[in-house]
């Protein structure tokens, strides 16, 4: 049977998912099946031939915005990848979850002009969203109204609704997972489990994820994590620290708590201020502790070096809403990611 596979990303953490599944597929019976991906990141896997790649514009300012809106470049260049795909006996559309506009435009109107009888829709690992269901409780509020919005805008019309943000139209049919037995299942038929491939990591560094959401902690909230940071560090023999900002902060005069830790007595922390993935500055600095304000980072990263390294989290019921807290906790106790005051308790 001849099968097509077709990919959505937009982060390169969801690339690194991507390249799991492949991994996946390769060890299975897929001579028969064609990998395609659409994306706007970055570090797209090597395994995807050229010719089935779709590089998208990422909007990242105003100026891009507005020629997207009058050029409309990522809507006909995707409609037209997308006619251009040939008859296949099956096609499986794996993507992370429906919020994002890519995602939702390209299962309402694209899936339409796919040449085929047998679609799939199939969900792939993106962080917490395997294990949590996390929900829009309605279409119109505001997060969906921009994006519905932007969506018309530029050409890729958003479906707005409400649900969970995974399966909020009831037409997964296959998830991917790394931890199945603590996945939540919605409508699919079966979960699959793929594998986060081993590597080897050398050094004794620690690393400092940054985090986005900067008015979840306030300046008294901000002092006990600097305590806790101060008496973690106290009793671990380390080499350096390094502190890696939350992507979507490129103004580290923006980043309060960059600039709460820098308060810490005798600290030295070495910035990382570029778009490497983390899973990849893990390695090229030697890190082998992870602290950070829950990022779900960690849970990749202890899926990728297992024992290698150890990871601590900080803010979990201040940074989550409370019906979230057990799916973290779920995840993180299976993980043996620890609360960072538990380290020197």
């Amino acid at each position: 049977m001849k099968k097509a596979i077709i990919f959505l990303s937009f982060t390169a953490s969801q690339n690194q998912s991507i390249h799991n599944c492949i991994d996946y597929f390769e060890r299975s019976d897929c001579e028969n099946t064609d990998f395609l991906i659409v994306s706007n990141a970055g570090h797209i896997p090597k395994e995807i031939p050229k010719s089935n790649q779709l590089q998208l514009t990422k909007v990242t300012n105003w100026r891009q915005g507005l020629r997207q809106i009058i050029l409309r470049q990522n809507s006909r260049i995707l409609n037209s990848f997308v006619t251009s795909i040939p008859e296949y006996e099956e096609i499986e559309i794996c993507i992370p979850h429906f919020l994002n506009i890519l995602c939702n435009y390209f299962y309402n109107f694209c899936v339409l002009k796919l040449k085929s009888s047998n679609i799939i829709i199939s969900l792939y690992p993106d962080g917490m969203l395997s294990y949590q269901p996390f929900e829009v409780h309605s279409q119109f509020q505001m997060e969906s109204i921009y994006r519905w919005f932007g969506g018309w805008m530029s050409g890729m019309r958003y479906t707005s609704f409400s649900g969970p943000v995974a399966d909020p139209f009831c037409c997964v049919k296959k998830i991917y997972s790394y931890i199945p037995d603590i996945t939540i299942p919605y409508q699919s038929e079966e979960i699959i489990k793929i594998e986060f491939p081993i590597r080897k990591l050398h050094g004794d560094n620690i690393l400092i994820l940054g985090h986005f959401k900067q008015s979840k902690f306030d300046l008294d909230y901000l002092k006990q994590i600097n305590k806790m940071i101060f008496l973690f560090l106290s009793k671990e023999k380390y080499g350096s620290i390094y502190y890696k900002p939350h992507p979507r902060i490129t103004n580290m005069s923006h980043d309060v708590f960059y600039q709460s830790i820098l308060k810490i007595p005798d600290i030295n922390i070495k910035l990382c201020q570029d778009d490497t993935p983390v899973e990849s500055l893990l390695e090229s600095i030697g890190a082998s502790i992870i602290i950070a304000a829950v990022s779900t980072s960690m849970i990749n990263l202890k899926l990728k070096y297992k024992n290698q390294i150890s990871c601590y989290y900080f803010g979990l019921t201040d940074y989550v809403l409370p019906k979230y807290v057990t799916y973290y906790e779920s995840v993180f106790s299976h993980l043996s990611i620890k609360p960072l005051r538990a380290h020197y308790e």
